[in-house]
């Protein structure tokens, strides 16, 4: 107890115990290792600021807790590498970081992951001072770095900054005044900081030596720049030194300042505590007088019973000092009472105290015991005895237990207040302190009764105990109302005392409230209510057992909705269980009855819950007589209270869900609805049609009628999935969904599924036809009301029955002797069998049945079908088309079996159709003679005759349609197929029926001869005369001697010519010039026989003018290829006139070739004129060229007749005159290379004609630049060029130096001039050749000519033409030259005056044309000029 202001208080505080992990036996701290545990070093704690943050120093290792997970588990472990102990260390709580020094002077910044950051040695703070403390910096706004503070014993603080990048930056500080003035201790016992003033309070010794008993505590002032200043100082008796040889020291030394600055303690290694006074206003330290006193007052000797034996201790408060004792209690003491706060003081091993800055009233306390304890970590089971901790000798210390067994654990002790304590102790179930403490304090004993309550096995003697004394009747209530109790007796008593409890709310004008508390103990009743006959319920389902098992079980039925718990009986089955929930809660139960019934499993007999299947109307329910809670106003309170499915479950009882409900039921068509879907359910999931039989039967005798035809649907498919033996082909694994979604007409087909002819009729009678004639009459009746209403969506009822229907289906799939027992048994008794409505149907119905099937080898049962109907003369039924339809139908029958006996089978629809597709109908004919011509042994003329009348059967009964010419006309070539010419004969002459067209015998005789000849293997084979004996069948007729003929050109006229071709080869080749062209190449010479391939052409087939055409062409090709070009010119000729284009290019090459008979120069230019009206255009250049140089040729024969001048001959080989082989000019012209023209010369004759030739066309031409090259290589390369220059330009030279040529005319060269001279042809036709070959001729060339047009006499437009010429020489002045000597020669004045105009015109147009930059510019431009001075106009001509 403490007295404060005439008070005393007591200490209340929380014991919590964290983390506890064992020691490691390779990091086991030295002082548990080496000691008797007085000496602590290695085994601390160090606490940040706040207390978020505990780091436990145990030996070499380092474990972090932290205050999220309450310090239970570890978020970091470092552990040295080295075998160090920790003596003393601090955490920078902003940012997570802790100091921590070794007992080598190490400093670790370490993480709390227990990640190092980095050490720091004494070589780093550069030092030889001891570290004796570390200071942490706790600045939460540095971000990028953090800083501590360390203390040496000389007295010298050494700032240290740690960065994120794991660097420090050390910042020692000048200690030279402290030095010199030796105020500092020169030994340092203990220290402690207070950073609220900055103050340093130091233990310590002033000889260095430290033996003294006498030592002095010093407090300092720590300044910004880190410098210490003594402000007071003591000096007191304490051991704080080891003596030598003494191993009894209780404690470590230590000292610490209050949390509010006002007391200092230390304690010395002996255990003495030493308390002094601070004084803050004057910094004095002064010995505190402590009067020790026991809670009866008497005084006790401080040093000797309190503050003595103390293993270490830390402050409570500002003046309560925690102590822990040697023996091993803790302790808290107020020092300025002098009482001891705690009467039951704990006790703990080897406690290590530690205490949170920034709060008071919370420290931590550090154990360490062994694994092997006999003591719990209860403080009220621990022995003092054992924790004793006196002087022991070494022979004490030799029997310390195993030191690798020993554990350490974190706890702590938090003051707490009244209250607070209270709760605690109710919240660990110590209900005997709760009650004690809430006597001391005059609490509430309500609440550590609702505890032991809460924590008792809530039986009667419980309720009667607790419960009952509680008086919170809320939570009395509330405990009544939820809690179940182990056994029924202790269940029904607490809803017993809940009813008793509510009892006192009944309706009364007094309690008349609408809202309330008073309420809710009402719905609190109902639910006690509700819960009483839940437990009822679930009595009477468990025979009236109520285990311990069964308690869980039965909490939760009482608040399950009661359709979950009966869904839960009705799927496990409990029949008996459910009906008792059915009688005891009808109401509740009534909307999900349907719901529930369902959930029964589908296996189980329907007969064992007959009773639960609901009927037309209701029974009669009863239930329990009802409470007084249970009326009109409750109800109408519940109705308006906002919806709440659990709440509502558990307030409505059978009496309030009767009145809430009212009279429900489901109506007839939900019942017969819900009965088809269980029906149907109960095949889907078990297949026990069974069952869904009984359902539905039970059902229509509870009085839903409208299930009756489903029950018969159900009764039809039972009959059939449990069909006997006897029809197990019959029986089906159909389930009822699939039944029902079937129509009417699929049922009856199904019962009929799998018949054969043994059985079908009894299946009929005894299932389908039954069927058929409810079914079908209900149908028809259906729709013939919708009828008549008028609002028939669907197709009328068809006129079939069934059994029609059924016919047609399996006639489909061939069932051919059950459709003839079928109608055979409908037509027995055909009125009273039920099978077919009358005669008509079974009629019509055979019919279609047999064209249906499509077998095609039962044509007899076909014919037995037909004949087991109603015959003619017994009934008047054959009325309308019957009649006829059955005809037809035996037609169609006899035809049928015919086309199978001739291996062409057809089923009986083909015939139907057969109408529309007549050429399949002719190609079934070919094809039965086919077959019959290819059987063996060959058949007889006998045959071949039945065959012809089997035919005309066909025509007959099945293929009127097709015409008996045509029959008559395949017959014969079949006949002629099979080589029966006499017979053929006989046939092709025509019929008693029908006759055959000459014309049409003619061919097939033809085609047949064909057929014969085209399969010879050899042209000497038999096949050969079988075709011309088939020929001789009509040996006068004209298209049959040109088959004849043709045969004889394949096999004579062919080889003769050498070729031989065998049929088959003739009838691949497509084009018949194939085989014409094969024979002109296969043999030399062959292409002289022209008449004779022309002939065979002919006889192949080649006979039009154009056919021949090609003929001759080939012939022409052949020709000229083997060199026989006077045989090629001679057709080309022929057909050049002929206008055959595809020719000209052999015209073209032939005109341009060498000379030959007949073959002029117009013969020559009506070839190329021909070719050049048929080439492509890619040929059109060259025949172009072509024609020009025919043209040249033509101009330059045009002199040599002029003048009389033979064509040159140089023919003197190896003369130093010029010499060329003997070419004609039309070779020359032709000629690409100038190699062929100068053989058999020398090199030095070959030199010395080329320099000739050059020197001959620089008369004419100017150096050859446009074509990029000089005149020695151009001559080398182009030949034309060569002979030319060689052969034709010397003596047309020659021709324009002669005088007597300047004045010969001839019909003009030039336009508009209609005479010229000799020399002007001649200087036109150079001037002509050297553009062709893109020469520019000489100025003196161009002067030549115009001298020979405008020599006297001459025309004014002579004049302009000669102007025109001049405008191309490259000198102007030549020209003006000319034109002067013209004036100075002309003695005519027109003529005069002509040149004149010519002379001015010249002028201008050269000055003008200085601009133009080609020839055609300068002819515009010409144009231009005599246009303006003639408006008739001028036709103006260059050269250029």
């Amino acid at each position: 107890m403490a007295e404060s202001a005439g008070e005393v208080r007591e200490v209340l505080y929380e014991e919590r115990r964290h983390a506890s992990r064992p020691f490691s036996s390779d990091c086991l701290p030295l002082s548990l290792q080496q000691s008797n545990g007085a000496d602590k070093g290695g085994f601390l704690s160090f606490l940040s600021a706040r207390g978020e943050r505990v780091a436990v120093a145990a030996g070499n290792q380092v474990t972090i807790l932290r205050k999220e997970d309450d310090y239970q588990e570890p978020c970091g472990i470092f552990t040295n590498s080295s075998l160090v102990l920790y003596a003393c260390g601090a955490w920078s709580e902003s940012h997570d970081i802790l100091g921590i020094v070794d007992d080598a002077d190490v400093i670790y910044f370490i993480k709390a992951n227990g990640e190092e950051i980095t050490r720091i040695t004494k070589r780093h703070l550069k030092i030889s001072s001891t570290v004796i403390g570390l200071l942490a910096e706790n600045d939460s706004e540095v971000q990028q770095s953090f800083f501590f503070t360390v203390l040496t014993s000389d007295g010298a603080f050494h700032h240290v900054e740690i960065s994120q990048e794991s660097s420090a930056s050390i910042f020692p500080v000048n200690k030279s005044g402290l030095a010199l003035k030796r105020q500092f201790p020169q030994n340092v016992f203990c220290f402690d900081y207070y950073p609220e003033l900055s103050l340093l309070v130091v233990v310590g010794s002033i000889t260095a030596s430290g033996k003294s008993e006498s030592c002095y505590i010093s407090l300092w002032r720590k300044h910004q720049n880190l410098v210490l200043e003594l402000i007071a100082s003591t000096q007191f008796k304490g051991l704080y030194f080891e003596r030598k040889g003494y191993a009894g020291h209780l404690a470590y030394p230590k000292v610490s300042i209050s949390p509010k600055g006002d007391y200092i303690a230390a304690l010395d290694m002996n255990g003495c505590l030493h308390i002094f006074k601070l004084d803050k206003e004057t910094y004095s330290v002064t010995n505190f007088a402590f009067q020790g006193r026991t809670n009866s007052d008497g005084p006790l000797n401080a040093c000797t019973d309190i503050l003595v034996d103390i293993v270490d201790f830390t402050w409570w408060s500002d003046h309560v000092l925690t102590l822990a004792k040697q023996s091993g209690f803790v302790a808290m003491l107020d020092i300025v009472s002098g009482l001891k706060l705690i009467e039951n003081e704990p006790v703990y091993s080897m406690p290590v105290l530690e205490r949170v800055q920034k709060f008071e009233g919370h420290i931590f306390l550090l154990e360490g015991f062994s694994s092997e304890d006999r003591f719990g970590s209860s403080n009220s089971n621990r022995r003092t005895d054992d924790l004793h901790h006196g002087e022991q000798t070494p022979e004490d210390r030799s029997n310390q237990p195993d030191i690798s067994r020993m554990c350490w654990n974190l706890v702590s002790l938090s003051e707490r207040c009244v209250p607070e304590m209270y709760k605690i102790l109710i919240g660990n179930s110590k209900h005997q302190a709760a009650l004690e403490f809430s006597d001391r304090y005059q609490l509430d004993r309500d609440e550590v009764l609702k505890s032991q309550w809460l924590c008792s096995n809530q039986g009667i003697k419980d309720l009667n105990t607790f419960l009952s004394n509680i008086k919170d009747k809320v939570f009395v209530l509330s405990e009544c109302v939820d809690k179940v109790g182990p056994s029924e007796e202790a269940v029904k008593a607490l809803l017993a005392y809940g009813l008793q409890l509510t009892n006192f709310y009944k309706f009364s004008e007094q309690n008349n409230q609408k809202f309330g508390e008073i309420w809710d103990f009402r719905l609190a009743r109902l639910q006690l209510l509700q819960f009483s006959d839940r437990l009822e319920t679930f009595l009477g389902i468990n025979m009236g057992r109520y285990c311990a098992f069964q308690l869980l079980e039965y909490s939760k039925f009482r608040v399950m909705p009661i359709d979950e718990s009966a869904i839960a009986l009705a799927e496990s089955g409990k029949i008996g269980a459910l009906n008792l929930l059915f009688k005891r809660h009808p109401y509740s139960l009534a909307p999900f009855m349907l719901d529930i019934l369902a959930a029964i499993p589908e296996t189980i007999p329907v007969r064992t819950y007959v009773q639960l299947l609901p009927g037309r109307s209701p029974p009669r329910f009863f239930i329990r007589e009802e409470d007084w809670v249970e009326c009109d106003k409750m109800v109408g309170f519940i109705s308006n209270l906002p919806e709440n499915q659990d709440i509502d479950n558990q307030i409505r009882t059978e009496p309030i869900a009767k009145q809430l409900l009212g009279s429900f039921w489901p109506s007839t068509a939900e019942l017969a609805f819900w009965y088809k879907h269980r029906a149907r359910d109960i095949d889907s999931y078990s297949g026990l049609l069974d069952n869904c039989l009984s359902l539905v039967g039970f059902a229509c005798q509870k009085g839903v009628n409208e299930l009756k035809q489903f029950h018969e649907d159900i009764s039809y498919l039972h009959q059939l999935v449990y069909a006997n033996e006897n029809d197990a082909e019959i029986s089906t694994s159909m389930s009822l969904v699939a039944w029902e979604q079937l129509s009417e007409y699929e049922k009856f087909r199904t019962m009929l599924d799998g018949c054969r002819e043994e059985n079908v009729v009894e299946s009929l009678w005894n299932k389908a036809i039954p069927f058929m004639q409810k079914r079908s009459r209900r149908v028809s009746l259906a729709t013939q009301e919708q009828i008549a209403d008028g609002h028939s969506q669907v197709e009328r009822t068809r006129s079939e029955s069934f059994l029609v229907r059924w016919l047609k289906e399996i006639s489909l799939v061939n069932k051919l002797d059950v459709c003839l027992m079928v109608i055979e048994e409908g037509c027995r008794e055909l009125q009273s069998s039920g099978f077919f409505k009358d005669e008509v149907e079974v009629v019509d119905c055979a019919l279609q049945c047999l064209y249906l099937f499509t077998v095609t080898d039962r044509w007899s049962t076909m014919a037995a079908i037909l004949s087991k109907l109603p015959h003619k003369q017994d009934s008047g039924i054959f009325i309308g088309n019957l009649d006829q339809r059955c005809k037809v139908a035996e037609g169609h029958i006899e035809a049928g079996s015919l086309l199978a006996f001739y291996q062409v089978p057809k089923p009986m629809s083909y015939f139907l159709e057969a109408h529309s597709d007549e050429k399949g109908v002719k190609q079934i004919i070919r094809l039965i003679l086919s077959k019959f011509i290819r059987q063996r042994p060959r058949r007889s003329d006998n045959e071949w005759a039945d065959l012809w009348h089997d035919m005309q059967c066909l025509h007959e009964e099945a293929f009127p349609f097709l015409d008996l010419e045509y029959l008559l006309t395949e017959f014969c070539g079949g006949l002629l197929k099979a080589e029966k010419f006499s017979l053929a004969r006989s046939y092709l002459k025509g019929t008693s029926s029908v006759a055959l067209a000459t014309e049409k015998a003619e061919n097939l005789v033809i085609q047949a001869a064909r057929e014969f000849f085209f399969s010879a293997s050899s042209l000497a084979g038999s096949e050969i005369w079988k075709a011309k004996d088939c020929l001789n069948l009509f040996p006068s007729s004209r298209n049959v001697k040109a088959e004849a003929n043709f045969i004889d050109a394949l096999t004579v006229k062919l080889p003769n010519l050498g070729v031989t071709l065998l049929p088959m080869q003739f009838q691949q080749i497509k084009d018949p010039m194939e085989i014409i062209k094969m024979t002109i190449r296969n043999k030399a010479e062959a292409y002289l026989h022209v008449d004779e391939l022309i002939e065979v052409a002919k006889l192949l087939g080649l006979s039009s003018l154009d056919e021949i055409s090609g003929v001759q062409e080939a012939i022409a090709r052949e020709a000229a290829g083997t060199g026989d070009l006077q045989l090629a010119y001679d057709l080309c000729l022929v057909l050049a006139k002929r206008g055959y284009g595809i020719i000209w290019d052999l015209c073209a090459a032939i005109a341009r070739g060498p000379s030959l008979e007949n073959l002029d120069t117009s013969s020559r230019k009506q070839l190329l004129g021909f070719a050049l009206s048929h080439c492509d255009k890619e040929s059109i250049g060259e025949l172009l060229h072509a024609w020009k140089d025919l043209d040249m040729q033509v101009q330059c024969k045009t002199l040599m007749t002029l003048t009389g001048i033979d064509c040159p001959s140089f023919s003197v080989q190896g003369s130093s005159v010029f010499s060329l082989p003997d070419y004609g000019i039309q070779d020359i012209v032709d000629r690409k290379n100038s190699s062929v023209l100068v053989k058999g010369s020398s090199s030095a004759d070959k030199r010395s004609h080329l320099n000739s030739i050059k020197n001959i066309l620089s008369l004419v031409a100017k150096s050859p630049v446009v074509h990029g090259t000089d005149w020695e290589l151009l001559l080398q390369e182009n030949g034309k060029i060569l002979s030319f220059a060689a052969v034709q330009l010397p003596w047309l030279l020659e021709l324009t130096r002669k005088p007597e040529h300047c004045k010969k005319f001839t019909s003009g060269m030039i336009p508009g001039k209609q005479y010229v001279s000799v020399r002007t042809q001649v200087v036109i036709t150079i001037l002509s050749w050297l553009a062709r070959n893109d020469f520019a001729p000489r100025d003196d060339l161009i002067a030549s000519l115009v001298k020979s047009i405008i020599e006297p006499p001459v025309t004014e437009e002579e004049d302009v033409i000669g102007c025109s010429f001049l405008l191309n020489l490259v000198d102007a002045f030549s020209g003006v030259e000319l034109i002067e000597e013209q004036l100075k020669t002309r003695e005519n004045y027109l003529e005069t005056c002509s040149i004149k105009n010519v002379r001015t015109t010249y002028s201008t147009l050269h000055n003008t044309g200085v601009d133009c930059e080609g020839a055609v510019q300068r002819r515009e431009l010409l144009f231009r000029k005599f246009k303006e001075k003639n408006n008739a106009g001028t036709r103006v001509y260059s050269c250029s």
